[in-house]
């Protein structure tokens, strides 16, 4: 079925261990393709996926696709959440590495609000929008390490 296939990334999320770890990772072979466009397409580019990874959950979850609403291997809400922040920063092996790492951590820690938008919305926008947090949050953390600390 095409929602599955889409919304598990290919299929990624159907690894049995740390399947939101290999959704992050296939995120960034996607902001590679994207790099080289001009802020506003990228945005754009994000926005467009959001929408309708939005539209394809809603209706993934009418036709009863996935078990659970948050099914572990639902992990196009890594992807947009790792692009919503890694967009406005440069290709540099430092920035891919650290950012995966700092994207992770939030999202698995999961500090508040995060926690309380994974426990409390329990419908297509609650399972992107703690993805788009922790994205925010790495954003903001990978901000800081590049230009303050460093």
């Amino acid at each position: 079925m095409i929602l599955k296939f889409i919304l598990t990334g290919f299929y990624i999320g159907k690894i049995k261990y740390a399947p939101g770890t290999f959704g992050t990772l296939l995120a960034i072979p996607i902001f590679l393709l994207i790099y080289d466009f001009n802020l506003i397409t990228k945005i754009s580019i994000v926005f467009l996926l959001f929408l309708i990874s939005l539209f394809l959950l809603s209706q993934s979850y009418k036709k009863q696709v996935f078990k659970d609403i948050d099914d572990k291997s639902i992990v196009i809400d890594e992807v947009i959440g790792y692009l919503i922040f890694i967009i406005f920063f440069d290709n540099t092996l430092f920035v891919l590495f650290s950012s995966f790492l700092i994207f992770r951590l939030f999202d698995i820690v999961k500090p508040y609000p995060i926690s309380l938008i994974d426990k409390k919305m329990k419908n297509a926008l609650g399972v992107i929008l703690d993805d788009i947090i922790a994205g925010l949050f790495s954003g903001i953390t990978l901000f800081i390490i590049i230009h303050v600390l460093k």
